[in-house]
């Protein structure tokens, strides 16, 4: 979200969502069958009939607040302000589920605070850069920007990688020995919701060495390697495509997945 959005405190009262701290409670939604604090885009995976999508307000405590900026935005009725990428919950005809922002149509309808349903009139976009918030409501994962609902599209994927290596020799001998080690060892992870990879790599080596038919023994070994990388989802998607793959062609006008295109058996099969 655009740093300026007013959030709803369980109080009643609504603050700029860059004031908001760990442990504030906020306005938040049970989202009956919603998988929560999982990575992005399983949001995308819910997608119900409007009679069956099951909507309780509640309240939430907010973990974690990240500020940054991002080039472009959407603007929504002239006043909800988000990434392209951002995902929030409305109605399509008689479909209720999550879709990014960017994909959002005049005449979908955004659920408000008691949930009833504001139609979208307008849609604007601009490319200039912005200061951004991320919040993460565990548990729930949905809050009330603005007076609508929206996922916290949190937490950002992660992708974490270690390595260690250690090497050890003896040697011996009469007059010197002399022993070497060295090990190496590498890691990587890899974050699904953006292209994020991560290696680490150590060596180490010892000698010894004695005299007289003495022998010498010797490890080495080096620090362990590590890396690890986060990055939150840069990809937008459209109302039904995460769900396709539970709704034989997808919602009405939306594509199947690309794996569903090509006749793979795996959406994880196709390649980027």
């Amino acid at each position: 979200m655009l740093a300026g959005t007013p959030v709803l405190l369980a109080s009643g009262q609504t603050v700029p969502i860059e004031r908001l701290k760990p442990g504030d409670r906020v306005a938040a939604l049970d989202v009956a069958g919603l998988d929560r604090d999982v990575p992005w885009r399983a949001q995308y995976q819910w997608l119900r009939q409007r009679a069956e999508a099951v909507l309780t307000p509640v309240t939430g405590s907010v973990a974690s607040v990240k500020v940054g900026t991002h080039d472009g935005f959407i603007t929504i009725n002239g006043r909800l302000r988000l990434t392209p990428e951002h995902p929030v919950l409305l109605r399509r005809g008689d479909e209720v589920g999550f879709v990014s922002a960017e994909f959002v149509l005049v005449g979908d309808y955004l659920v408000r605070h008691d949930l009833s349903e504001e139609r979208v009139e307008t849609i604007s976009r601009a490319g200039d850069r912005v200061t951004t918030v991320a919040v993460h409501v565990p548990g729930l994962n949905v809050f009330l920007a603005d007076g609508v609902w929206v996922h916290n599209d949190m937490p950002a994927t992660q992708a974490t990688g270690s390595g260690s290596a250690s090497g050890s020799g003896s040697g011996s001998g009469s007059g010197s020995g002399s022993s070497s080690g060295s090990g190496s060892g590498s890691g990587s992870g890899k974050s699904s919701g953006s292209s994020m990879s991560s290696s680490g790599s150590s060596s180490g080596s010892g000698s010894s060495s004695g005299s007289s038919s003495g022998s010498g023994s010797e490890s080495g070994s080096g620090p362990p390697g590590s890396g690890s990388g986060s990055g939150s989802a840069q990809q937008s998607v459209a109302l039904g495509e995460g769900a396709s793959s539970f709704i034989e062609g997808g919602m009405e006008g939306v594509p199947p997945a690309k794996w569903q295109q090509s006749g793979l058996s795996s959406e994880e099969e196709v390649k980027a």
